[in-house]
């Protein structure tokens, strides 16, 4: 039988294999970097400080920018080809998205904001993202698909608030600050209405379904107003959650009583199935989860860090390296699990370079 902690080792009978693809610079040497793949494949992110997209073999191509900005980065795509990201103008980001036929296109700010991300775009064409005022002062924003900005409401007091995810109905979740500087986790609807999220109180809230299940730090919110939480048990103390499925499964990782790292995959009832390193490592990280339960991560020895990924009944798996590039970390996965992204170490030139996963 082969060894799983082995990057050579062939995939077990009804395992999936994946073939590693070094996603290239636009001029040698530089670092890449990958943010998002959306369902199609599609790969964006940045190739030194320019924005960029790969196809399937790992070339890239450069993506347009607007007048007067020096760089920027794309940091998500949906299924119609719609890409979000930001430019760079002076010490400021501008909003941007690009279209599938290619063209940029700014997005607007609301009066009196002069910096600005977009960090989702859904597979209606909306996008969320985070605007500041001066004095560093955040605001969370939504453009419809048309472009224009929805300024989503803030607590009592006029705090901050932080946009963190948007589902394909265009609720969102993310922070808010009231008038004492308290931060809580609270919940936006379309029109942009603001709600707190009902106890266990959580600072953040970081995901949402289109069902409208909301995950926070050890607990789920859902949209008939109950609550799961996700705890640990004899194995771990659970820590920070991370991503939430459609099916209600969501991942994060916690301590074993050894102080060492490991990862969790909680059903929708709450129960943990530990994800353990590969054999011979002492620790895990997973950041990302598909439709049938696989998760990607990394896998952490006492002087190396491997992407791994687990599959639906928790075993690791060793993702292999492109040749020239040494792999480190798998950091996210479709929802179908064709495509799986992360990044790697080009010693020859000393830089980090992304890596795609393509499953055979």
């Amino acid at each position: 039988m082969p060894d799983p902690s082995s990057p050579e080792a062939a995939p077990m009978p009804g395992e999936p294999g994946f073939t590693a693809v070094d996603l290239r610079p636009l001029t040698a040497g530089e670092g890449t970097s990958a943010y998002c793949v959306n369902d199609a494949g599609m790969i964006v992110g940045e190739s030194g400080s320019r924005p960029v997209r790969w196809d399937s073999d790992g070339s890239p191509s450069p993506l347009p920018i607007l007048d007067g900005c020096s760089g920027g980065r794309a940091v998500s795509a949906n299924a119609a080809g719609v890409i979000a990201g930001a430019l760079y103008t002076g010490e400021y980001l501008r909003p941007v998205c690009w279209r599938p036929d290619g063209r940029v296109h700014a997005l607007e700010l609301p009066l009196g904001m002069i910096s600005g991300t977009a960090c989702r775009v859904n597979e209606r064409g909306s996008i969320l993202g985070n605007a500041m005022r001066p004095g560093f002062r955040w605001r969370a924003l939504r453009w419809e698909p048309g472009g224009e900005a929805v300024e989503l409401d803030a607590l009592p007091g006029d705090g901050e608030t932080h946009g963190h995810d948007l589902n394909g109905l265009d609720e969102v979740v993310g922070s808010a600050k009231n008038g004492t500087g308290t931060r809580t986790a609270v919940r936006w609807s379309p029109s942009g209405k603001i709600s707190k999220l009902p106890p266990p109180r959580r600072s953040t809230a970081c995901g949402i379904t289109d069902s409208g299940a909301i995950l926070g730090d050890g607990v789920v919110w859902n949209r008939e107003g109950g609550t799961v939480l996700l705890t640990g048990g004899p194995e771990f103390s659970a820590g920070q959650v991370v991503r939430i499925t459609g099916q209600g499964v969501t991942i994060g990782w916690g301590v074993t009583p050894d102080r060492q790292g490991t990862c969790a995959r909680w059903d929708r009832d709450g129960r943990p199935t530990v994800l353990r390193p590969l054999p011979s490592d002492i620790a895990s990280t997973c950041y990302d989860i598909d439709d049938a339960g696989t998760v990607v991560g990394e896998s952490v020895s006492q002087g190396a860090v491997r992407p791994v990924r687990w599959d639906a009944d928790a075993t690791p798996f060793p993702l292999p390296s492109p040749r020239g590039l040494t792999a480190i970390m798998a950091q996210h996965i479709t929802a179908n699990g064709a495509v799986i992204i992360g990044y790697g170490f080009d010693a020859e030139n000393s830089s980090y370079r992304g890596i795609a996963w393509h499953r055979t």
